[in-house]
């Protein structure tokens, strides 16, 4: 006798199938939705990332001894160094999350910034050679495992922070901190107000196991430190008044991952800063130093006059 309860065979089939397809929705989502500076908008950013790779198989054939790490705090920092170690300006560039040095391969391999200042690309704790996989989810202690990278300059040698989206906020605490040494500041569509910084649904669901093993490593790591960033920013709040170099903040009008509000927060908290100026870019996203890179690049060299 025919079991009455039996789902026939093509129904669990398709059953089966369409759970698989709803699996495979939902993770496609959240890895775009968590992408941040990589994965979003993917043929466009899957180009930028094609084009970064070969550059930077280049710039590792071209420049082999370029590559340097220490050691802060027992975690590996990584970096990458370009340009003249005369006595000029030192700028650090801080990338976002996810991502590593390769995101500024492009100013490392400028002829005129080469000759300007002497670059250095840091990977962030947690990507890249910085321990990849090991999120560290406090901005304070990201600060402190850069700090190593200024405190290496010479006295009187300018330091200029260059940050982009969660390397904002890194930027500018480092110049909270480091105030006798940093001396201008450039953000780049920067996560920096705690009040933009929202938990969403999706970054809980990437935290489950099942989950959390089916997504790329480096988009766990930066579900995890997103997610604590808010905690950190809010720390921040009473320090802004101690941002007195001088800031330049670039914001897309069109950025849908760092809200253009945290310009406004810019223009309210950086009341010391000497001088502050805001860039708005009408229609622009989030991918500033690769879709803007003219812009970006004359606004480093203005920092360096």
């Amino acid at each position: 006798m025919k079991n009455r309860h039996q789902r026939p065979a093509a129904s669990r089939s398709t059953h089966y199938s369409r759970n698989g397809f709803l699996l495979s929705a939902l993770l496609g989502g959240i890895i775009l939705a968590l992408g941040g500076c990589k994965f979003l908008m993917p043929v466009e950013i899957r180009e930028i990332t094609a084009k970064q790779e070969r550059d930077a198989g280049d710039f590792e054939r071209k420049h082999p001894g370029a590559f340097g790490d220490y050691t802060a705090e027992g975690r590996t920092i990584h970096f990458v160094e370009a340009g003249t170690k005369a006595a000029v300006p030192l700028v650090i560039l801080i990338h976002g999350s996810p991502g590593d040095w390769r995101g500024w391969v492009e100013f490392l391999n400028d002829p005129e910034l080469a000759a300007r200042a002497h670059l250095i690309a840091v990977d962030r704790p947690g990507f890249g050679g910085s321990g990849a996989g090991r999120a560290e989810l406090s901005l304070a202690r990201q600060c402190r495992d850069i700090a190593p990278l200024i405190n290496r300059v010479a006295p009187g040698q300018r330091v200029i922070l260059v940050g982009h989206s969660f390397g904002g906020p890194i930027a500018c605490r480092l110049a909270m901190e480091h105030a006798n040494k940093v001396t201008n500041v450039i953000v780049l569509a920067g996560s920096i107000d705690p009040a933009q910084e929202e938990t969403k649904w999706y970054q809980y669901v990437a935290e489950y196991w099942g989950v959390r093993s089916l997504l790329p490593a480096e988009l766990v790591t930066a579900n995890r430190e997103i997610r604590a960033l808010k905690d950190g920013l809010t720390e921040m709040l009473p320090r802004w008044p101690d941002i007195r170099q001088r800031v330049t903040v670039i914001q897309g009008e069109a950025d849908t991952l760092v809200p253009p509000a945290n310009a406004d927060f810019a223009q309210h908290m950086m009341t010391n800063a000497q001088p502050l100026e805001i860039i708005r870019l009408p229609g622009m996203n989030h991918f500033l130093p690769w879709k803007q890179f003219a812009l970006v690049k004359k606004e480093i060299l203005r920092h360096l006059q």
